[in-house]
Order: C-alpha cells, then sequence, then structure tokens
C-alpha cells in the first residue's frame, strides 16, 4: 500500500508534544520533538503515544512506527512570564502595527524612547510598522 508517510525521511517526521493534560507545551510556536526525541521518551516511559506516523524505523531486531502526537506522562507548569521575544512581542500584538494596523515591515517600538529613559519591557515596546516607527521618532513633543 502507498502512502506519502512511507517515504519520508525520519528527520521530516517530528512529533507533537502535549502536556499531560493534553493541552498544547506552548501554542507558538507548538513544541515539536525531533523523532529520535520522541522515540527515546517512549522507550523511557515518559509519554504516552496519541498517534503514529505510517513511517517506520526499523533495527535488526525491531521495527516501530514513528509518534506523530505524543503526550507527557507528567504534567509541566507553564511559566507564569512568558519571555520577552521579539516573536512574542509580536505574537500579543497579533502581528499588526499597533499604530495603523499594517501586517508588514514590521519592528519594535519604544513608546518612551530609551533617550528619555524609556526601558525594554512589555509595557514600554509595542509592534510597529517601519513608516509608523520612522514618522514616530520625527515628532518632537516640546
Amino acid at each position: 500500500m502507498y502512502h506519502p508517510d512511507l517515504l519520508r525521511h525520519p528527520d521530516s517526521c517530528p512529533a507533537l508534544v502535549l502536556n499531560a493534560d493534553y493541552a498544547p507545551l506552548s501554542y507558538y510556536p507548538l513544541s515539536l520533538w525531533p523523532w529520535q526525541t520522541a522515540v527515546k521518551a517512549m522507550f523511557l516511559d515518559r509519554v504516552d503515544v496519541v498517534a503514529h506516523y505510517e513511517r517506520e524505523v526499523r533495527s535488526p531486531t525491531a521495527r516501530m512506527r514513528l509518534p506523530s502526537v505524543i503526550a507527557l506522562k507528567q504534567y509541566v507548569k507553564p511559566t507564569a512570564h512568558p519571555a520577552f521575544t521579539r516573536f512574542n512581542l509580536f505574537l500579543r500584538d497579533r502581528f499588526i502595527c499597533q499604530y495603523c494596523g499594517s501586517p508588514k515591515d514590521l519592528t519594535f517600538d519604544h513608546v518612551v524612547p530609551r533617550a528619555q529613559g524609556g526601558r525594554t519591557t512589555w509595557e514600554n515596546v509595542t509592534t510597529a510598522c517601519s513608516p509608523c516607527n520612522l514618522e514616530k521618532g520625527w515628532t518632537n513633543p516640546a
């Protein structure tokens, strides 16, 4: 029987990792483990397999289908404070400029400029498109 998964290289078969309550460990990006890590976790009995690829890997004495979705057996408490990263900032602001709503040419903008004592914090940084960021830079609050 032909199936596209049978032709895939194992490296193109990552496993989606779910928490013990079957919720994703993180939403953006979803938690993915390479097939080797997923298989190791299976052998160490740290995960339950929820779904498999059709793709098999073989050793001289065994063969097994690669897991496509796994759930941890021990619950991992999500972090209360996400890391301050460019991606997380864009995610918070829904990948649009907070001044004009454009989804193109995004940068991040210090609401209170660093030159005026503004800090790089969740409260003082926002997503802005380059034109809005440049325009804001030219305005001089007198």
